[in-house]
C-alpha cells in the first residue's frame, strides 16, 4: 500500500505535540542524577529515597484516573495545555523545595502532569496521523520520552559536577523551558478533528482537516481509505478520510447500529462536577457494558500496563547509579557515566524502531524485546549475586555481565514495551472510549511504577540485591509466553478486525473452553497466516 504524503502542517503538529515526551522522559530520568544529591541534602534514609524516586508515579496515577475524563471532555488539545501547566508548577515546587515533604509534593504535581501527557499527547497523535503512518507517529512520542532520559542524564551529569550540592535543583527546574514552549506551540494548533466530529462539530473538523492536508482538501469518494474504527463507507453518501473514522455525514441504519455498538456513557452535570474522583473515573473505564464487550482487549491493555512496569527497566532508569555502586563502579563520574550511555542506547534503539515499526511489526518487536529483557535480568541478577569472591578479576567480570545487562533490558523495553504499549492500547479500541482505555492503563501502569520503585531498595536490602532482578525475570518469562499465545499484531488494521483475531489465539481459546492450554488442537493462529474469526469471517 503506497504511504500518503505527510504535510508540513501534520509535522509541525506532532513536533509541538510531542514536546510532552521529552517533559515526560526529563522528569522521570532527572531523579537518577538527582537523587544522591536530595539524600546528602536531606539526610534521606533508604525509605525515604525510595518516596522520591515512587511518588512520581502515585501523583502519575491520581493524573491517570482523570486523564481519560479530561482528554474526552475538554478535547485533545486542551487537555495538553493543561499538562503544561502542571509540569511548570511541579518544576517551581521542586526548585524552591526546602524539605522532604514539599520534594515529594512537588514530584507528585510532576507526576500527575507526566500522566495527562501521556493520555492527551498520544491521543492527539494518533488522531491526526494518516492510519498508514499511524504507528510511526504515534511512537515518535515514545522516541521523544527516550529522547527526554537522555537530556535528563546529560543535563544532571553536568550540573551534578558543576554543582554537587545543590545542583538537583536546577535539574528539575529545567524541565520548565520545555514546558514553556508547548504550552505556547499548543495555543496555535487546532483540536483533533476526530474529538471536534465526535463533538457534532462538523465544519470545524472540516476546517481542521483542510489544515492538515495544507489545504488540498478531503479525499473524494473514489480513494480508498483506512479509517481507524474500520468503518469505511463506500458510496455517494458518504465521504472518509485516513483520520480516525470522520465521516462526512451520519451514518446509515446498519453503520449506526455499528457505532451504537460501542459504550459511550455520557456524563451528568452532578457527575461532571466530581471528575476528578478516582472512583468515578474507574467505574466509567471499566463499566459492565465495556468489560463485557471488550474483556479481551481490557485483559491485554491490562498486561501491558503491569509488565512494562515489572519487566525491570523501571528500576534500571530510577536507580542506575545505586546498581553502579553495587558491582564496584563507584565514582561519580562512572555512575553518572553508565546512567548516560544508558539514556543514549535508549533513545537510538526507539530511534530505530520508530523506523522500522510497520515493517517489522507489532508482534515481533513485543515478543523479541521481552526475551531480550529477561536474559538480561538473568544476568543482571547472577552479577549481583554475592558469593563470598570479592577478588579483582571476578569485580571486573560482574560488572561487565551487569552493564551488559542494564543495557540489554534497556534496549529490550526500547524496542518492546515503550513503542508499543500505547500505540497497541490505541489500536485496540474504538474512538469513543479510547480516551478512558488509556486513562485507565495509565492508572495501572504508574500504581504499577509506584509498587516497583518503593520496594527496590526495601527489598535489596532486605533478601539480596539479585532478588529485585530475579522477579523480573520470571514477570518476563511469563509475559514472553502471554505475548506469544494472547496477542495479534494489531498494525493496519481496525478495532473490529483486531477483536476477531484475538478470538482465535489460544490463550482466549483456551479462555473460553474451547481448547486445552498445553494439548494440541487449534493452537493460536501463527503470525503472517489468516485467522478465522468465530463469526466465519477470514482476514489476514
Amino acid at each position: 500500500m503506497t504511504k500518503s504524503a505527510i504535510s508540513f502542517f501534520l509535522i509541525k503538529a506532532t513536533t509541538i505535540a510531542s514536546l510532552g515526551g521529552i517533559l515526560f522522559g526529563y522528569d522521570l530520568g532527572a531523579v537518577s542524577s538527582a537523587l544522591p544529591q536530595i539524600a546528602d541534602a536531606f539526610a534521606l534514609s533508604e525509605r525515604e529515597q525510595e518516596l522520591v524516586v515512587s511518588f512520581i508515579y502515585v501523583g502519575g496515577g491520581f493524573g491517570a484516573a482523570v486523564g481519560g475524563t479530561v482528554a474526552d471532555m475538554a478535547g485533545r488539545r486542551k487537555a495538553i495545555l493543561i499538562t503544561d501547566v502542571f509540569f511548570l508548577i511541579g518544576a517551581a515546587i521542586l526548585f524552591w523545595s526546602t524539605s522532604l515533604a514539599t520534594i515529594l509534593l512537588g514530584r507528585f504535581v510532576v507526576g500527575f502532569a507526566v500522566a495527562l501527557s501521556a493520555i492527551a499527547d498520544v491521543s492527539y497523535l494518533y488522531e491526526i496521523s494518516p492510519s498508514n503512518w499511524r504507528g510511526s507517529f504515534v511512537s515518535v512520542n515514545e522516541a521523544c520520552i527516550s529522547f527526554g532520559f537522555l537530556v535528563a542524564y546529560i543535563v544532571g551529569y553536568g550540573i551534578t559536577l558543576s554543582d554537587p550540592v545543590d545542583g538537583w535543583r536546577s535539574t528539575f527546574g529545567v524541565s520548565s523551558f520545555g514546558a514553556m514552549l508547548q504550552f505556547i506551540g499548543m495555543t496555535m494548533m487546532p483540536e483533533s478533528p476526530v474529538w471536534l466530529r465526535e463533538q457534532g462539530r462538523v465544519t470545524e473538523a472540516d476546517s481542521v482537516q483542510m489544515m492538515i492536508n495544507d489545504g488540498k482538501g478531503r479525499p473524494n469518494s473514489n480513494t480508498r481509505w483506512n479509517a481507524v474504527d474500520g468503518l469505511v463507507p463506500t458510496g455517494q453518501d458518504t465521504i472518509v478520510t485516513s483520520y480516525a473514522s470522520i465521516r462526512e455525514r451520519k451514518p446509515t441504519s446498519a453503520k449506526r447500529e455499528i457505532f451504537s455498538s460501542v459504550p459511550t456513557p455520557a456524563l451528568s452535570s452532578e457527575e461532571a462536577k466530581i471528575t476528578g474522583s478516582i472512583m468515578l473515573s474507574l467505574k466509567r473505564n471499566f463499566s459492565t457494558n465495556l468489560v463485557k464487550q471488550h474483556y479481551r482487549q481490557i485483559s491485554i491493555a491490562i498486561f501491558l500496563a503491569v509488565a512494562q512496569q515489572m519487566c525491570g527497566q523501571t528500576n534500571i532508569l530510577n536507580f542506575a547509579p545505586k546498581i553502579c555502586t553495587e558491582v564496584g563502579l563507584s565514582s561519580t563520574t562512572s555512575m553518572l557515566g553508565v546512567s548516560v550511555l544508558v539514556g543514549t542506547l535508549k533513545f537510538f534503539t526507539t530511534c530505530i524502531v520508530l523506523w522500522r515499526i510497520e515493517y517489522l511489526g507489532r508482534r515481533y518487536l513485543l515478543l523479541g524485546g521481552i526475551c531480550t529483557m529477561a536474559i538480561s535480568n538473568l544476568m543482571l541478577a547472577s552479577a549481583l549475586y554475592r558469593d563470598g569472591d570479592s577478588s579483582e578479576s571476578i569485580g571486573t567480570v560482574r560488572a561487565s555481565i551487569a552493564l551488559l545487562g542494564m543495557l540489554g533490558i534497556t534496549v529490550g523495553y526500547a524496542a518492546s514495551f515503550a513503542p508499543l504499549t500505547w500505540l497497541i492500547i490505541s489500536e485496540l479500541f474504538h474512538t469513543k472510549v479510547r480516551g478512558r482505555a488509556l486513562g485507565a492503563a495509565t492508572i495501572i501502569t504508574y500504581l504499577s511504577a509506584a509498587l516497583v520503585s518503593v520496594t527496590f531498595l526495601s527489598v535489596q536490602a532486605r533478601w539480596g540485591s539479585a532478588v529485585p532482578f530475579l522477579a523480573y525475570f520470571l514477570v518476563t518469562v511469563l509475559s514472553v509466553a502471554f505475548a506469544y499465545l494472547a496477542i495479534p499484531d494489531t498494525g493496519g488494521k481496525d478495532p473490529d478486525q483486531i477483536n476477531s483475531e484475538i478470538s482465535s489465539y489460544k490463550w482466549w481459546r483456551w479462555r473460553d473452553g474451547e481448547v486445552s492450554l498445553f494439548g494440541g488442537g487449534g493452537g493460536q493462529a501463527s503470525m503472517g497466516t489468516e485467522f478465522v474469526s468465530i463469526d466465519g469471517h477470514t482476514s489476514v
